[in-house]
């Protein structure tokens, strides 16, 4: 008898504990989805404004090659994925810059 009573105060004084619990989890989870990707935004934000002309890139395709011309009007680059002899233009949007190398 004396058990029953024991669970049952302790079951439902200690529910609060478990909210608390589950929203501090919940919101280390939502904070460490959220501020990884903020950085990762603002690094290739900073990487598409420094791009110029004779940078060498690689494209999301795996296209690697050598900015020739930059059009703002469109966000379009136009890249040689060939050699300097013959060389092959490619025109791409700018987002499918993956990284600059």
């Amino acid at each position: 008898m004396n058990f029953n009573m024991i669970a049952s105060s302790g079951s439902a004084g200690g529910s609060w504990y478990i909210w608390i619990i589950l929203i501090v989890v919940f919101v280390g989870m939502i904070l460490m989805t959220v501020i990884p990707q903020r950085k990762q935004k603002k690094k290739m934000q900073e990487m598409m404004s420094s791009m110029a002309v004779g940078d060498k890139i690689m494209t999301i395709g795996g296209f690697i090659g050598t900015i020739v011309e930059i059009n703002s009007d469109n966000d379009r680059l136009t890249i040689n994925v060939g050699s300097e002899e013959a060389p092959v233009n490619v025109v791409i949007v700018r987002n499918a810059v993956r990284t600059k190398l």
